[in-house]
């Protein structure tokens, strides 16, 4: 059910105080804040503590939220800024030391679970919420053109879309060019 509902929608329902929302966006966005936060060169429970503190912010100024739409955006940042936070407080706390082996490794410190596609899931979140600005005609076109798990044909797109096939093209050209503005104003950047 909550697939079907936009950020906003969720936001919504979250500031109505609705918890079938909160959980749907936890959800939705866990493994985006939980990876960034690895990726950040935290250890597990350093992570899940970032986590936590990051969902708490979002539940208390879930109500201020000037553009819902953002939440993918507002969340990467936020959870950047933590990591770094706990990062900075950790460089200034002493060091364990064991005189025979050097600094004592801290018990969270294991090895990380951060794989490569975690560094990807921060950039599909920001694509999806570009399509999602973008909106109307261009969304439906780029959903099926690369997103859909059936690859339909120009003809079916071109039937589905009831637009002329010959006009996807240039309509793709239109469509991904204000997708990469989107994505640029975002802080996501050309690869």
């Amino acid at each position: 059910m909550s697939a079907l509902h936009s950020d906003a929608q969720l936001i919504a329902a979250c500031t109505r105080k609705e918890g079938w929302a909160w959980d749907a966006l936890v959800d939705r966005y866990k493994r985006l804040v939980y990876s960034i936060a690895l990726r950040c060169g935290l250890g597990q429970e350093d992570a899940a503590d970032v986590f936590q503190t990051v969902f708490v912010a979002l539940l208390e100024h879930a109500h201020t939220l000037r553009a819902p739409q953002g939440l993918a955006a507002w969340l990467i940042t936020t959870t950047k800024r933590e990591s770094w936070r706990v990062l900075r407080q950790q460089q200034r706390e002493p060091t364990d030391v064991d005189d025979d082996a050097g600094p004592k490794a801290r018990a969270d410190d294991g090895p990380s679970p951060v794989h490569a596609d975690e560094g990807l899931w921060a950039d599909q979140m920001l694509v999806q919420e570009a399509l999602q600005r973008l909106g109307g005609g261009c969304k439906d076109l780029l959903r099926l053109l690369y997103f859909d798990a059936n690859e339909p044909s120009y003809e079916e797109i071109s039937r589905r879309l009831k637009i002329p096939q010959g006009s996807i093209g240039p309509t793709r050209a239109r469509c991904l060019q204000k997708m990469r503005a989107l994505l640029q104003g975002m802080g996501m950047t050309a690869k």
